[in-house]
């Protein structure tokens, strides 16, 4: 259980009220910083890799950067338009990259109870992945279910922001 501590009255103007201040000062302009270097991380990757498709068609000021939370990375994420986004986090994870930047695509499912996350290795994904949209309206077809109660989509209360 977390509780806010609260110095008495008598103590406010303690030495420790003073590195209390310090440290929420620090704490805030940490995590200032991470969500701007998270934007800046991201528009650079796609920038860099994805040259022709995201790098023409996003500018550096569509990415909303969110700070370290939980244990996870910094992020940043940008709105595509028509219920679709981008997520880009730097990570170490080598399950999903080499370790440095991971781009996800996340798309409303075809069903309308949630979204799919596809994970982009290349901008050569990105192009085969908006090719299989593309028919859809920008929505991800189920596989094997037929937009039933088994969808594994994660469902949107869990992502909106």
């Amino acid at each position: 259980m977390t509780e806010t501590f609260a110095l008495p009255d008598n103590e406010l103007d303690s030495p420790l009220a003073l590195l209390l201040d310090i440290v929420a000062t620090t704490t805030r302009r940490t995590r200032e910083e991470e969500r701007e270097g998270a934007e800046t991380a991201a528009a650079d990757h796609v920038y860099r890799a994805y040259t022709s498709t995201l790098g023409a068609a996003l500018e550096d000021t569509q990415w909303t950067g969110y700070p370290a939370l939980g244990g996870t990375e910094p992020s940043a994420v940008a709105y595509l338009g028509a219920g679709l986004w981008l997520h880009h986090t730097t990570t170490y994870d080598t399950e999903y990259s080499d370790g440095g930047d991971a781009l996800a695509l996340i798309v409303p499912c075809a069903c309308g109870r949630g979204y799919i996350t596809s994970h982009l290795e290349s901008e050569d994904d990105l192009v085969e992945l908006l090719a299989e949209l593309h028919p859809t309206g920008g929505r991800a077809e189920h596989g094997s279910d037929t937009r039933g109660r088994y969808c594994a989509s994660i469902p949107a209360r869990a992502i909106t922001p």
